[in-house]
């Protein structure tokens, strides 16, 4: 037999080779980082923000990931601790995750967001609403409004409709970079009605919190309602202790309040309660419904405004990782298409990351939200 030359066995040899090189290395999965209170106070708002985050990757991970590669979460607990909350935020700039999404409240959101953005990293918030953070070229951004429009609101339903002149105040010191400003611009507004607020009582929620006695300090005035600018657990704590002093007394709430479960906790006590939501959870709109559906299914509990806060999130940050260009960074990329589609609402970004949301006058009504107007 004819020997073949030394070239071709060489090419026979490489082609030989090549067909036993091992599959192609798949493309590195994102990394996201999820950071929000799992084991303090605001655990429930925590839990369900986060359900919500997870929900639209999950079905992002679904359809194929984002450009061919999967999402993985990487998850921290704030504890709704300031010091925490500043290492769970350390630890994931350490890992160099792609983008964070949280946290739900203002306290945090105050202490972290300049971490990331020192570290160069998207930071897109659940339900923070403290205005200190807006108006900042930072790496923070969110969809829900820092203007508290719910103030105004409540604060003319109570004057006008309930015919309301003089109320008593408890307000939650601990998350103060909410509380204080809501309570300032609720003020200011039912003064301008002719309303009238005694002096706020403010208290620091520990395991000592002495809800009964906050109840008879409030009742001590003799006022026609009472304003409750706490969490949804602390609201339907009060609440369950005013009703008890005091039955039929009318009741408000910021929309932070009504983000949790707050008639799951405070059951009877909080009927009658006047509050605000961005969504209403009765939407029956297909998109909205199944939305409502999956999120039932996969985590076995109603849906709340901050189960779709968070999946509201995380949708526009997936987007925006979707349509990103070589060379931009997602914080570009965002302000490059301004504009998201939403769960309710479009989600519109200003110059720096925060956008507007509207929002639902709401009582609550035979244990549910129903529309006050």
């Amino acid at each position: 037999m004819r020997a073949l030359p030394l070239a071709t066995l060489a090419l026979l040899t490489s082609l030989l080779l090549s067909g036993c090189d091992s599959p192609a290395t798949p493309p590195p999965a994102w990394q996201l980082g999820i950071l929000v209170d799992t084991s303090g106070p605001s655990a429930s708002l925590g839990i369900s923000g986060r359900n919500g985050m997870q929900l639209a990757v999950e079905q992002a991970n679904a359809q194929g990931g984002i450009q061919g590669r999967p999402v993985e979460l990487v998850f921290r607990d704030d504890a709704f601790n300031p010091v925490q909350a500043r290492h769970a935020a350390g630890e994931l700039i350490a890992l160099q995750v792609d983008a964070a999404l949280g946290p739900m409240t203002s306290l945090v959101a105050e202490q972290v967001a300049p971490l990331f953005s020192d570290a160069g990293i998207l930071l897109m918030g659940g339900s923070p609403l403290t205005r200190q953070l807006a108006g900042r070229d930072d790496q923070f951004f969110r969809t829900l409004s820092h203007d508290n429009p719910d103030a105004r609101a409540i604060a003319r339903h109570l004057r006008e409709a309930l015919q309301l002149q003089h109320l008593a105040v408890l307000v939650e010191s601990s998350n103060s970079a909410f509380t204080r400003p809501w309570l300032d611009d609720f003020a200011a507004h039912f003064a301008a009605l002719g309303g009238q607020l005694h002096a706020p009582i403010e208290f620091q929620r520990d395991p000592q919190t002495d809800f009964a006695a906050l109840a008879r300090q409030a009742l001590a005035s003799g006022p026609q309602g009472v304003v409750l600018v706490s969490s949804a657990l602390d609201t339907a704590l009060l609440a369950t202790q005013l009703r008890q002093q005091h039955p039929g007394l009318p009741l408000a709430a910021p929309a932070w309040s009504a983000a949790d479960d707050l008639i799951g906790m405070g059951g009877k006590a909080v009927e009658g309660l006047v509050t605000s939501q961005v969504f209403d959870l009765d939407d029956p709109s297909a998109h909205f419904r199944a939305f409502r559906d999956a999120f039932e299914k996969r985590f076995g509990q109603p849906i709340n405004t901050a189960s779709v806060t968070g999946y509201n999130a995380a949708q526009v940050l997936l987007e925006a990782m979707r349509q990103g260009q070589p060379g931009e960074s997602l914080k570009q990329t965002l302000l490059r298409i301004r504009r998201f589609n939403g769960l309710r609402y479009e989600i519109v970004f200003d110059d720096y990351g925060d956008s507007h949301s509207p929002f639902y006058l709401m009582v609550v009504r035979d244990g549910r939200y129903s529309r006050a107007d």
